[in-house]
């Protein structure tokens, strides 16, 4: 991936949807005042699940770098401490499996 890519607004819009994925869904479910075992089926194994294979595939069928795929996870592990447990952060390691194997059935 050289600098010209880095620096697209194509980099910056999976940014911004990475970021809310992975911060503002959490803070959505706070405020709810969910139960953790909703917070944690909803988020964890629903949203960020689906996100991370719409991703791959997006990502995979636009022939696009796969360092894209990193940007969620990323994210994610920096905003975990403030909404989960210590456990949650083995999911980002799931979110990179699940993205790279989306991304994996896109490419020809």
């Amino acid at each position: 991936m050289n600098t010209k890519h880095l620096f697209s607004l194509t980099t910056i819009w999976y940014l911004a949807f990475a970021a809310a994925i992975s911060l503002v869904v959490p803070i959505i479910f706070e405020e709810l005042n969910l139960s953790d075992v909703s917070r944690i089926g909803f988020a964890l194994f629903g949203i960020n699940i689906v996100y991370a294979i719409i991703t791959g595939i997006v990502v995979g069928a636009r022939k696009q770098p796969a360092v894209y795929l990193l940007f969620f996870p990323l994210i994610y592990l920096g905003g975990v401490r403030l909404f989960f447990e210590s456990y949650a952060y083995y999911f980002a390691l799931v979110y990179i499996v699940v993205a790279l194997l989306a991304y994996g059935a896109t490419k020809k």
